[in-house]
């Protein structure tokens, strides 16, 4: 079956789909650095380290990611000159409770977010974290921590972004 649609329909379809993939665009413009965790080749390089050593990635929807108990960091650029800031891919599947945690994002062993449940948010979804510029100055990497309360849990993390956020 075919959409038989108007001139103005069509038109209105468009500018849709348009403004659908305008913020996907911003964002793949300011990412200073992408990494997927779970993929072991490209976490080498952002030297991949945790504890227990011994985490399992896990597939969700197509896609690999990391969470569970201990931490887990990587060593990501960053650009002294702009502000930054770490955007979290997590998933909320439809139809199960939300995506669940209890634990906290350090840059450089600063701690500069813990995690919040979002029950709004379906599927993969992006939450940023902005860095406060002194904890970048002068450096051209920082290494981003995820870190498990004593009784918590790391939610699943499906992607993590280093983006100038403005």
């Amino acid at each position: 079956y075919f959409n038989v649609l108007t001139p103005e329909e069509f038109e209105a379809r468009v500018r849709a789909a348009t403004a659908e993939r305008e913020p996907v665009r911003k964002l793949e413009a300011a990412t200073v650095a992408l990494l997927q965790p779970g993929d072991a080749d490209r976490e080498k390089d952002f030297n991949y380290q945790s504890d227990p050593a011994n985490r399992q990635p896990q597939r969700t929807n197509g896609r690999a990611g990391r969470g569970g108990t201990g931490w887990f960091s990587y060593d990501v650029p960053v650009e002294n000159t702009k502000d930054m800031a770490i955007v979290v891919t997590y998933l909320n599947e439809l139809g199960l409770e939300p995506a669940s945690g209890n634990f906290q994002i350090l840059v450089d062993g600063v701690e500069v977010a813990r995690f919040q449940p979002d029950d709004k948010a379906t599927g993969f979804f992006h939450v940023t974290y902005p860095i406060p510029p002194a904890l970048l100055n002068g450096k051209t990497k920082a290494t981003i921590r995820f870190e498990a309360a004593s009784n918590g849990r790391i939610a699943p993390i499906f992607g993590v972004r280093m983006i100038r956020a403005r």
